[in-house]
């Protein structure tokens, strides 16, 4: 048995809220479920790609949250969602460089919208921040 399923445009923005709203929550298992159910209506979307690395960048995994990072790009390389993500990740990560290549790109594709609205105060923020070198 084959099901053939097309969710409408609100159905979908219901499922990426809901998966923001167990996100949030710290609810990571399902929102892991939920958006694994949207790569299965929509395997090769960015924007499930990124939600699905935010999960693994707000539990810690940084190499996880990457990889899904660089696969929404490989969907859509014109995704301002996923450079203002990798940006903040590499702000994460101590890599302020490679942060404002990935912040400033994601202000050229959307520089008007709410990525690259994000993507600019995550710029600021890189600017003022003051790292702390390791003590070992």
């Amino acid at each position: 048995m084959t099901w053939n399923v097309t969710p409408s445009r609100e159905e979908i923005g219901f499922l990426l809220e809901t998966s923001l709203i167990y996100r949030d929550s710290g609810r990571f298992t399902q929102a892991r479920e939920v958006l694994a159910g949207l790569r299965a209506l929509l395997p090769q979307n960015d924007a499930v790609a990124v939600l699905l690395g935010t999960v693994s960048f707000q539990q810690g995994d940084f190499d996880a949250a990457d990889r899904q990072y660089k696969q929404a790009l490989e969907f859509n390389p014109r995704s301002a969602y996923a450079y203002a993500h990798l940006g903040e990740l590499e702000l994460f990560r101590n890599n302020k460089e490679k942060a404002a290549k990935y912040l400033k790109e994601a202000i050229k594709l959307d520089p008007r919208g709410v990525y690259g609205t994000l993507a600019r105060s995550l710029l600021e923020f890189g600017e003022v921040v003051q790292y702390k070198e390791s003590v070992d």
